[in-house]
């Protein structure tokens, strides 16, 4: 398997995992979040935080996916070192509109 098929097979297995293990805390917060102006709404809170990502200049966030639900970020996929965990969190943190962020990014093995 390729570089790119092994990324983009780990990434798909940790968006599942995120998505399958999000708490549901009550079913009117799930009422909620599934309202198309919420969807709209997540989507473009994840696309704000993909966009600060990708001012950094000099990281490679090719392998890095945020979710969003209700405020909440989760931070998905490989980076090629610790220090881009950490900054992708504090990234994410200073996006207007993020109440929390859980990063679930991994540093990539060397060699894959």
């Amino acid at each position: 398997m390729k570089k790119s098929m092994k990324t983009y097979v780990a990434a798909a297995i940790a968006i599942s995992a995120i998505v399958a293990t999000v708490p549901v805390v009550n079913a009117q917060e799930t009422t909620a979040a599934a309202s198309p102006s919420n969807r709209a709404a997540n989507r473009e809170l994840a696309k704000r935080v993909q966009t600060a990502l990708y001012k950094q200049k000099g990281m490679d966030w090719t392998d890095v996916h945020a979710i969003a639900r209700s405020g909440k970020i989760y931070l998905v996929g490989m980076v090629p070192k610790q220090a881009q965990i950490d900054l992708a969190g504090k990234v994410a943190e200073g996006v207007s509109g993020v109440t929390s962020v859980q990063n679930n990014l991994t540093v990539e093995e060397e060699g894959h």
